[in-house]
């Protein structure tokens, strides 16, 4: 196959801020966007931060709900968190049921993940999934007066008297109700009543229905009240897939009531009369918000129950943490509880959203306090920048994190720990801001940057006072020091005076106008909207590339694009012709530029794996007529398209174009909108005319990061020396005759762009023959719309990252989920770079004609892994969070129930009977009940905290539960005791990365917890699936191998190295293994791994006689990590290895002073002279590429592995080898210092004046080749900085970088090329070519070009990143 990897051209314009944008960072060599801005965040933690999200009982998660003869609600929660009663009338919690109006129960009726429950003759029924019982409550008496053991009960239904229960065993329990007596019905049901979440009766009880995977299935019930097994019916649609709850009409038989869990929805079925087929209505669509009778909001619902009595159905709305009542035609009657989360907690989480995005981290330096009343100010900070403390600092106000790099670490770690308590001191905040931005020894602000911009951020929830004072500091950080404020009014609960106290600080403080976030997800959005108008900078852009050959020239293909201000950036892809002697020809009549291909928007061909909606008719279901189906992915990850154009709903700016064709109330319109935006339609307005249906001028979006791919006739190597190869498996299997009758298949570029789509592109005429929206790629896309945008005259939109990732091509020999036997296919696998931790696969074998296998993306802020498949199946799969608050132990959680249902007193004890908990003893969590001491650690008042234990209650009401029992009381006020002196304890439970209770523990199949961001590209290879000895070639499997990913700050994910195994049928991308990677306690970087790694195959180096893989990964700590992934079995000395072993070859001696990340993926050859594998790497903070900071000192490395080919287990990284065992050749131009391969281990070259290496190495020719970057050296430090590119000897090291030509200045060490960002530097026709963001000294002043340097020819391949 000819699988060539291409380029990037940037071409950048005006560097501007971006007003509410949820902008990208802006495109490198801009000088000024390499400065990071500093941003304090300060966060309001008085009292009334407790308060729940949402007035009234919440409930925690439930699961369902049950409704008695007066109409009153019981809904079951989550865990053992019990049943809770609510009186339909008020909403108001029934303390007389229970315990203070919930029942947990005890023994053998304890209430334990109860998946079903109805009432019938005054009894309470429930099924306890986890307890494995089934019992009843005497709702008059409140006892539990009867129960019986029954395996994992899924679902329960009454009727005629009759009790009927099932379990995924196919056992049924069935009882008759009248007599007491037990009806023996056998086991042996069918799958789909096995599986299914949800079964009922019908009005009469002659049938019995079960949904199970897109089908709903009819059973008729015998004489005895046995359900039959053999399937009267069955009804497909193809939306409704997974549903948890399901009632009947009370009167009608023919009407039934479903949740739909992933539409977010509740379905009205009515069946024919011969109840083979169906009609449907539905209400609800995702996802927060409180629901009204023109707006139903649902997030993923669960059970049901009907309401005869009243003609009501009631919903169990699982992560609202609400219950919802409809009438019988779906009419919303009104909705109880909501989110048992606080505002404090709703802030941590958006917060840590923020914290961990590296498009938000790469550009703003943060730094964090908290503030209420009682504050003294900054004034003084005593140890490391990182983990020192502020003085003065108390539980009520105190600056915790100093902005600076590692800002955005410290503050995810500790974020959790911040608890409620005190007053609204609006000058408690103004004071630490003011104090520590112009502190004289510890202000984060440099003089000396006129182009570093610093920020205040205050979120509050109350009226605050102290108003002109705090207004006066505010004036005089912007006018005496341009430091601008942004307020965030938060939670809902201010009062119309409190939000102008708010707007009017804002306008003190320069910006305009005051930011209101009512809810958790949007404070998350409108923190990322303020913080990206802040942002200024990172460099990214890929290399060029050449599919051309010495004979006979060929293509340079780049992508380009423009920045544009609030709008989506401009991208196109070009072709030029290039001749065998590697000369540009910029006028030959076969170049092209594809933005002047494209197809308009209604002709092209955009499509998705859209749940309900078939693709491959016309590889065009993209469409807004399928606007509801495809709003399913836009909500899949919890966004949701806000309103951008109305007739006369709020804002008033959303009117501007009200007078448009399709324009409504409501957000219909702006789904169907986004859409067509997307196709290319101008919907958001770019041009100002209101005209929101014609093209806009530029529908391709930007090319930053993704490497094109161009796939044409298969032509993978067959020819073979050893029977280890994959070239031997091909040609075994029929691949040349498969290959010969592909060989006109079209040639097609792949690429990503981050519109969202992965586009595919004709290479001969540059037309776009189709465009694939990855599903959960499709969950990012409502990032876009931004109504502060929608401007009198002109409108705009944010820009996303999409689809930025770099596709990988591979021919594999396999059965897919569309064959019956396995064949030869041709399969694009597509991370998502920077849009988030997931990719797709793809079949492209007809490149006309390709077809979704699955996606998979790790949503690490909710922990969730989102699963869909080629059918369209969505499934999603929970695991722990890692951090834990106070105020979600248990005890906490009951007495701020108490506090909002007006339930006990004000008085702090130990009974959480009233509304303040205060002991040295706390239940943990649910998701931590099986947890140990060495799987958890405490932060109290920001310092590890040591003296605790674990154990398990053994009596009372929380027998068996799992306890946290501290050295010292700690306390929780569930309500606002407006009283500064009386906060709650600054109390913080961490999961520790690689405990055992991580990850996703129901389908560990599908365990991608600890994926980060995929920059990484893929590497494909045939793995030896019995690991060490298999010597069966036609067992092995295909997996990709990638880096864990980009971890953005956040602990415990992209620190591993991940194999994917791409030809599983029963778990279509199952995970094949993650194998960890340290993340040094001692190194103060929170570690990941976004390089690709290097993969040497039998078929990419001569000698070798394993078969499978040896893999080199580098990390942000700077390490190097070798892992096995082949059949040998023992190290060469006798010494047992296995598959899977991991051994760290080197460490930099890396930190957050000195600079070294390892960002890029490094290249590899073996040399000639030492006949070892090198390894070539650079370091340097690819996110802060401006950084002159003291201490900066980056490294060239040549790291030898004298173990190769084999594999031995060389150290720890603790005690790794690092440079102290490498030559240091950085002055050597002669050779002198070439390091001796018997006792150095490598050579590295440091870096004069605070130079970073920008891309990975390229090797060619016996000489390594690094680009360079220099930061400004001027008095304005603002400027751009310079570009060179080094070349070493690839053995010895020397300096060879003279043989590029004469050096600019005799200070220089290696080749100045211009201004900018240099980008990965390939060859051809003994050139090299890179591109550059800024300035090249040449003539096309975007390209540089040069006659590579004088070296020895290695026989052995340059690069080890081929497919083939």
């Amino acid at each position: 196959m000819k699988v060539k990897i291409f380029i990037l051209k940037l071409i950048f314009a005006l560097i501007l801020f971006s007003q509410n944008s949820f902008a990208k960072n802006l495109p490198p060599g801009s000088g000024i966007s390499d400065v990071p801005a500093n941003v304090l965040i300060l966060l309001d933690k008085s009292g009334s931060m407790g308060a729940r999200m949402t007035s009234g009982s919440g409930f925690a998660y439930p699961l369902t709900v049950a409704v008695d003869a007066n109409g009153d609600v019981y809904g079951s929660q989550y865990w053992t968190y019990g049943i809770k009663k609510l009186t339909y009338a008020t909403g108001a919690v029934d303390s007389t049921f229970g315990s203070s109006g919930t029942y947990r129960g005890s023994g053998n009726c304890r209430s334990y993940y109860n998946y079903a429950m109805q009432v019938h003759n005054g009894f309470l029924y429930v099924a306890s999934y986890s307890y494995r019982r089934i019992f009843r409550i005497n709702l008059t008496t409140g006892a539990c007066d009867w129960n019986v053991s029954f395996n994992y009960p899924r679902h329960l239904s009454i009727k005629n008297n009759i009790l009927n229960v099932f379990n995924h065993y196919g056992q049924s329990f069935t009882r008759n109700l009248s007599t007491n007596s037990n009806i023996n019905c056998g086991s042996g049901y069918p799958t789909e009543i096995r599986y299914s979440m949800l079964g009922t009766h019908d009005a009469s009880g002659s049938n019995f229905y079960a949904h199970y995977n897109t089908r709903l299935n009819r059973y008729t019930v015998g004489s005895n009240g046995c359900i039959n097994k053999n399937r009267a019916s069955s009804i497909y649609r193809s939306q409704w897939r997974y549903g948890y709850g399901m009632s009947a009409h009370p009167t009608d038989d023919n009407i039934l009531y479903g949740t739909s869990y992933y539409e977010h929805a509740l379905y009205k079925v009515t069946l024919n009369a011969t109840k083979n087929n169906a009609t449907y209505s539905k209400v609800g669509r995702c996802c927060s918000g409180k629901s009204t009778v023109t707006n139903v909001r649902m997030r993923y619902p669960r059970g049901t129950a009907v309401d005869s009595a009243n003609n009501r159905v009631l919903v169990a709305d699982y992560y609202k943490n609400s219950i919802q009542a409809f009438d019988l035609n779906l009419g919303f009657l009104k909705e109880f509880g909501g989110s048992s989360g606080t505002r404090m907690t709703g802030a941590h989480e958006a917060i840590k959203a923020i914290v961990t995005d590296s498009s938000l981290t790469a550009g703003v330096d943060f730094g964090f306090a908290y503030w209420s009343s009682g504050g003294a100010g900054f004034s003084n900070w005593s140890g490391n920048i990182t983990t020192g403390r502020a003085s003065p600092c108390n539980s009520r106000a105190c600056l915790k994190v100093r902005a600076h790099k590692q800002g955005a670490s410290r503050i995810n770690q500790i974020i959790s720990s911040v608890s409620p308590g005190g007053g609204t001191n609006a000058d408690d905040w103004a004071r630490i801001a003011e104090q520590y931005y112009l502190h004289g020894t510890y202000s984060p602000i440099d003089t000396n940057l006129s182009c570093q911009n610093s920020y205040v951020l205050v979120i509050g929830d109350g009226d605050w006072y102290n108003h002109n004072n705090a207004r006066n500091r505010v004036v005089k950080l912007l006018n005496q020091h341009k430091i601008k404020t942004f307020t965030v009014a938060y939670g809902g609960g201010l009062s119309s005076n409190g939000v102008n106290n708010f707007r009017k600080m804002a306008q003190a403080g320069g910006t305009n106008d005051v930011i209101i976030a009512n809810t958790t997800a949007s404070l998350k959005s409108q923190l990322k909207a303020a913080i990206s108008q802040i942002i200024a900078s990172k460099l990214s852009f890929t290399a060029p590339a050449i599919t051309a050959t010495i004979e006979k020239g060929g293509s340079l293909f780049q992508a380009q694009f423009d920045y544009v201000q609030n709008k989506e950036w401009q991208g196109t892809l070009t072709r030029t012709a290039i001749s065998s002697s590697g000369v540009i020809d910029t006028n030959d009549n076969s170049n092209w530029s594809a933005i002047d291909e494209m197809p308009s928007p209604d002709n092209r061909k955009i499509w998705s794996e859209v749940p309900g909606v078939d693709y491959k008719s016309n590889y065009n279901n993209f469409v807004d007529t399928n606007w509801n189906e495809i709003n399913t992915l836009f909500q899949q990850t919890n966004n949701e398209v806000a309103g951008y154009h109305s007739v006369s709903d709020n804002p008033v700016n959303s009117r501007r174009c009200k007078n448009s064709s399709g324009v409504a109330n409501g957000t219909d319109d702006d789904i169907k909108g986004l859409i067509n935006f997307v196709r290319g339609k101008d919907y958001f307005d770019y041009d100002g005319d209101c005209n929101l249906t014609e093209t806009r001028a530029n529908p391709l979006g930007d090319i930053y990061h993704s490497e094109m791919v161009v796939v044409g006739a298969p032509s993978a190597e067959t020819a073979f020396v050893g029977t280890n190869q994959e070239a031997y498996y091909r040609s075994i299997k029929g691949y040349d005759a498969w290959a010969e009758s592909k060989a006109s298949r079209k040639e097609i570029i792949y690429v990503g762009a981050n519109d969202g789509m992965l586009h595919a592109f004709n290479s001969k005429t540059g037309k776009e023959e189709w465009a694939f929206v990855p599903p959960f790629v499709a969950s990012s896309m409502p990032n876009m719309v931004n109504v502060n945008l929608n401007r009198s005259g002109v409108g705009g939109s944010n820009a996303i990252y999409g689809v930025d990732g770099s596709p990988v091509v591979h021919d594999m020999y396999f059965k897919s989920p569309y064959d019956t036997a396995k064949q030869w296919h041709t399969i694009l696998m597509v991370p998502y770079g920077r849009g988030g931790p997931g990719f797709s696969v793809l079949d492209v074998t007809d490149p006309a004609k390709p077809l979704h296998l699955y996606s998979i993306y790790n949503d690490h802020i909710k922990h969730k892994v989102h699963v869909i498949d080629h059918n369209g199946a969505l499934s999603d799969y929970d695991y722990i969070a890692t951090s834990f608050p106070i105020s979600t132990l248990t005890e906490a959680i009951e007495v701020t129930d108490n506090a909002q249902n007006s339930v006990g007193s004000e008085t702090c004890d130990a009974t959480a009977n009233n509304r303040c908990f205060k002991s040295n003893t706390w239940t943990l969590p649910p998701t931590l009940q099986n947890v140990t001491a060495s799987d958890i650690s405490v932060i109290l008042d920001d310092n590890n905290y040591t003296n605790f234990s674990i154990g398990k209650y053994t009596s009372g009401a929380r027998n068996g539960q799992t306890y946290i029992r501290f050295g010292q009381t700690m306390t929780y006020y569930g309500y606002d005791p407006n009283n500064a002196a009386l906060t709650s304890s600054n109390l913080g439970i961490y999961l520790k990365p690689g405990s055992a209770l991580t990850g996703v523990q129901t389908q560990p199949e599908y365990d991608y917890s600890a994926l980060g961001e995929t920059w990484a590209a893929p590497r494909i290879l045939r793995l030896p699936n019995n690991g060490a000895g298999d010597s069966n070639i036609d067992d092995d499997i295909y997996v990709a191998v990638m880096g864990g990913g980009f971890g953005a700050q956040h602990s415990g994910f992209g620190s591993n190295l991940t194999i994917v195994n791409l030809e599983d049928t029963q778990y279509p991308g199952k995970v094949q293994k993650v194998i960890p990677i340290d993340d040094l306690i001692t190194n103060d970087i929170v570690n990941s791994t976004p390089g690709t790694p290097v993969v040497i195959t039998p078929d990419t180096a001569r000698g070798i006689n394993y078969k499978g893989a040896l893999v080199y990964l580098s990390d942000l700590e700077g390490k190097i990590t070798k892992f096995n992934l082949t059949n040998m079995s023992d190290d060469g000395q006798g010494n047992a290895i296995a598959m899977y072993d991991s051994t760290t070859l080197f460490t930099a001696g890396s930190n957050s002073t000195n600079g070294r990340y390892m960002y890029h993926a490094m290249d590899a050859t073996v040399g000639q002279t030492t006949n070892s594998l090198w390894l070539y790497a650079g370091t340097g903070d690819y996110e802060r590429i401006g950084d002159s900071s003291a201490g900066i000192q980056n490294l060239m490395l040549g790291i030898a592995d004298p173990d190769y080919p084999g594999y031995k287990e060389i150290s720890i990284p603790t005690k790794a080898n690092d440079l102290t065992k490498c030559k240091n050749t950085t002055n050597d131009t002669t050779g002198a210092n070439c390091p001796n391969i018997t006792r150095d281990k490598g050579w590295y070259i440091t870096l004069p004046n605070k130079q970073k290496v920008t891309a990975e190495p390229s090797v060619s020719s016996g000489l390594a080749y690094f680009p360079l970057y220099q930061p400004s050296s001027s008095v304005n430090k603002c400027s751009l900085g310079d570009a060179f590119i080094c070349a070493a000897d690839d053995e010895c090291g020397t300096n060879f970088s003279s043989r590029l030509g004469t050096f600019r200045a005799s200070s220089d060490q290696c080749f100045y090329v211009g201004q900018g960002v240099l980008s990965r530097i390939v060859f051809f026709a003994g050139k090299l070519f890179a591109n550059i963001a800024g300035q090249s000294t040449q003539n096309k002043k975007d390209l540089v070009t040069l006659d590579a340097a004088a070296g020895e020819v290695s026989t052995y391949r340059s690069s080890w990143r081929h497919n083939f």
